[in-house]
């Protein structure tokens, strides 16, 4: 098997699997915004397993980059070794990945701004408690719990 074979297959395996994570990411996203906390738990339990896969494949890739000769380069370094079809082919896929990361890092993003957000609330709603769990007075009428997002 040739150096590109190997390291072409290698990724093909690399973004099917980020495509799905793409998946999983959106799938926490929307359980985010459901506020259901039974069907975040769910996802967020899956969530954690394609975060150790991810680091599993991370290792593999760098493994073969070592086997390989391509040790510390960056996709578009890997594919200057290369000529013709084959880096023709490899820019293709590097610009797959690219996308497929890019989608996952907006869709994290979301998911965090949208958690942050409730957290605040959270905050906001519990201050308005005295120590012993009673809403004070003078907060529980103030426009806190009046305003609108």
């Amino acid at each position: 098997m040739t150096a590109f074979e190997e390291y072409y297959g290698f990724m093909e395996k690399f973004i099917e699997f980020y495509k799905d994570a793409q998946r999983v990411e959106f799938e926490k996203f929307d359980a985010l915004m459901s506020v259901n906390l039974e069907r975040v738990q769910a996802v967020m339990k899956n969530y954690q397993s394609y975060i150790k896969q991810a680091q599993n494949f991370e290792e593999q890739r760098i493994d073969l980059c070592k086997k390989l000769g391509f040790e510390n380069m960056a996709f578009s370094e890997i594919i200057s070794h290369f000529e013709g079809d084959e880096a023709e082919k490899l820019t293709e896929q590097k610009d797959r990945l690219t996308s497929v990361i890019r989608t996952i890092k907006y869709l994290n993003k979301r998911s965090m701004d949208f958690v942050n957000v409730q957290l605040g609330e959270i905050e906001e709603a519990a201050s308005i408690y005295n120590t012993k769990g009673i809403a004070d007075s003078h907060l529980a009428n103030s426009n806190l719990l009046n305003k609108q997002i």
